[in-house]
């Protein structure tokens, strides 16, 4: 069972139906919205899911934390990862791309898509 430790906590505003354990990023009219591909810089983690634009979400920032993350597929323990290219906000294991976001490090192993992984939540872009 995945669990969370030393989670900070913010909230926004929702642009679109959101889904708890799946990254967020912040829009150009500043609302939060799903994480579409590993290019787009997430702000921080769904915590509580929501399904009208304007509502309040609470979300986890990325400062190192153990956060609970939905997978977009298998990942390993302790592999890098980064936003699905769906669209989606789920993890997968990270692919090297200048420009990518890196996302954290899995601390628990996913056998499929939709498992909920712990994973040190830190925000880095891949320089190479």
């Amino acid at each position: 069972m995945a669990t969370s430790q030393g989670v900070k906590l913010i909230s926004g505003e929702a642009g679109s139906a959101v889904t708890v354990y799946r990254l967020l990023t912040q829009a150009a009219d500043g609302q939060l919205d799903l994480v579409a591909d590993a290019t787009e810089r997430p702000i921080g983690v769904c915590a509580e899911s929501v399904a009208t634009v304007g509502q309040s979400v609470p979300l986890a920032i990325p400062n190192g934390a153990i956060v609970k993350m939905e997978a977009g597929a298998a990942i390993a323990i302790n592999a890098e990862l980064e936003a699905a290219g769906d669209g989606t906000g789920r993890a997968i294991t990270h692919t090297d791309g200048a420009g990518d976001y890196k996302v954290g490090v899995a601390m628990t192993a996913a056998g499929a898509a939709g498992d909920i992984i712990e994973v040190q939540f830190l925000v880095d872009i891949d320089q190479a």
